[in-house]
């Protein structure tokens, strides 16, 4: 054979082998990816859109066309004359020490870092917009939304504008100012109305099934849980209103909110998967809305030279064909795992043992990685595109520990109308928390974080301590000051580096007045 041939022979073999290895490597990796998703569908995960969407809702049950026009009346009120409600910010429960918080509707005015505003201010504002708050309170019968969202696009080409987010906490944040007013004034049913359909809007999106939506349903909630506890500061309250407080409150359930997102965002994902490995248009349609939010925040803008996009065609051409199958099958383990410590905590009703277990089963999914978020703000000159999907997975952790902060806020406030009702009937608060069961509640109260019954002693001076144990996850007594060698002016009661979360009870005058010197000093 002469050298000529075998060089000929080299050179198809060298080249059958460039294009077979790559081409058995896709299907390899591939085959991988789709054994892992076919083994959970075997063991009934609810992988596909239709298994994870939200049951219809008949339209005389849907409210969202009522929040709309409310929302509709408070823009118009503030183009009208920019509101008060739209350029402050009136909360309540407002913490000036650690476990100690002001009763903002008993202060003479409504004082912050940037002003003070009267009451009569306030008030003028309120009813400016009453016909709005009015909408909002009808969302009590009927809560429950249906913005009519098309879930079938895939997480990436969902168009959030239409999910009234950003305008469902500016509406909570409006009815806070609406109940504060409302206690100032004395009149506790309006203020218990006000929280009522604030804890309405926490419900009413419950279905969403989104991360985002559930991120916005814990802000309110939060916000919610300000107004309730100045509504139990209220001499005027009655066993009825708490009753329905408390009914409202245990109608939310932020586990299940967040294994319903869970589960809504992974079968989104694999369609928005699909749409991207299809063509390159939908990844670099991507990259265009990621380099516009970019440039939206003040990064600077991308190079646009012709070798950069060339380098971005090839990088999108790789991941298309071989990095999104591990990029794919990290993710879906990922979520599996996070799905997995959502409904352990639900069995078991301890967030952080499941917690635990999350953690070391991602070590275990991203080693050999930086555990860290590597796709930078979509911008492919600057990403490693092997982790295109399963870069936000951190991110998911965070989400997963405001899920457990909100349920055992739930519980904390449930627990404390509890504790109020049974004050109301028997002049004070109860030894123990086995005397509020069985006509307060229907079992002891347990601690989302560990599982145990939440904490509480009654008082010498007749006043309680009620407390959960906090992300550390040991009883320090009902210590609410924050770990060793943590300094911080940040007194919320569900502050993370607390040593126990304690529900907050009224601060004296003398502690408000120490707390408005200090930032008068800036210090």
């Amino acid at each position: 054979m002469s050298h000529r041939r075998k060089f000929l022979i080299v050179v198809v073999v060298a080249l059958g082998a460039a294009i077979l290895i790559p081409i058995i490597h896709h299907y390899q990796l591939r085959a991988v990816t789709e054994a892992y998703i076919a083994e959970l569908k075997a063991k009934g995960e609810p992988m596909d859109l239709a298994q994870v969407i939200p049951s219809s809702v008949p339209p005389e049950q849907n409210s969202a066309d009522t929040f709309r026009n409310a929302d509709e009346l408070f823009d118009a009120s503030f183009h009208a004359d920019k509101s008060l409600l739209e350029t402050n910010y009136v909360y309540g429960m407002r913490m000036v020490a650690p476990g100690k918080a002001m009763i903002r509707w008993q202060q003479p005015d409504i004082r912050d870092i940037d002003g003070t505003n009267s009451w009569g201010n306030v008030t003028a504002a309120v009813v400016q917009n009453a016909k709005a708050f009015v909408l909002l309170q009808q969302i009590i019968e009927k809560p429950t939304f249906n913005f009519q969202i098309k879930y079938e696009q895939g997480v990436a080409n969902l168009n959030f504008t239409n999910f009234y987010l950003a305008q469902s906490k500016r509406a909570a944040q409006r009815l806070e100012a609406a109940a504060l007013c409302d206690l100032h004034r004395s009149d506790t049913i309006s203020a218990v109305k006000n929280l009522r359909a604030m804890l309405a809007l926490v419900k009413a999106m419950r279905d969403e099934r989104l991360i985002i939506s559930e991120l916005v349903r814990m802000a309110i909630a939060s916000i919610a849980l300000e107004v309730n506890w100045e509504v139990l500061q209220s001499p005027n309250l009655t066993d009825e209103q708490l009753v329905e407080l408390q009914h409202n409150w245990a109608n939310l359930d932020f586990v299940r909110g967040e294994e319903n997102a869970l589960a809504m965002e992974r079968a989104a994902a694999e369609i928005t998967l699909k749409k991207w490995r299809s063509s390159n248009s939908g990844l670099q349609q991507y990259f265009v809305l990621g380099r516009r939010s970019r440039e939206l925040i003040g990064l600077p803008s991308e190079d646009e030279s012709l070798w950069a996009k060339a380098r971005t065609t090839t990088k999108i051409f790789m991941w298309r064909y071989w990095w999104s199958y591990p990029d794919e099958l990290r993710l879906i383990k990922s979520y599996q795992v996070f799905l997995e410590t959502t409904r352990s905590a639900e069995a078991k009703y301890s967030l952080l043992t499941a917690q635990h277990e999350q953690e070391d089963k991602l070590r275990k999914i991203f080693i050999g990685t930086n555990n860290e978020d590597t796709f930078q703000f979509s911008d492919p000159k600057e990403a490693d595109m092997h982790f295109i999907l399963s870069a936000g997975v951190h991110s998911l952790g965070a989400f997963s520990r405001k899920a457990m902060r909100a349920e055992t806020a739930k519980q904390m406030t449930i627990t404390a109308i509890a504790l109020k009702r049974y004050q109301l009937k028997h002049g004070n608060y109860p030894p123990n928390l086995g005397s509020l069961v069985p006509e307060f509640v229907s079992s002891i109260p347990l601690d989302p974080m560990d599982g145990q019954p939440l904490r509480y002693r009654l008082k010498a001076d007749g006043t309680f301590l009620l407390y959960s144990v906090g992300e550390n996850g040991e009883d320090d007594g009902g210590d609410p000051s924050l770990s060793q060698n943590v300094e911080s002016s940040y007194f919320y009661w569900q502050n993370s580096r607390a040593l126990d979360w304690v529900w907050p009870q009224p601060a004296t005058a003398e502690e408000i007045q120490a707390y408005y010197a200090h930032q008068k000093s800036g210090k």
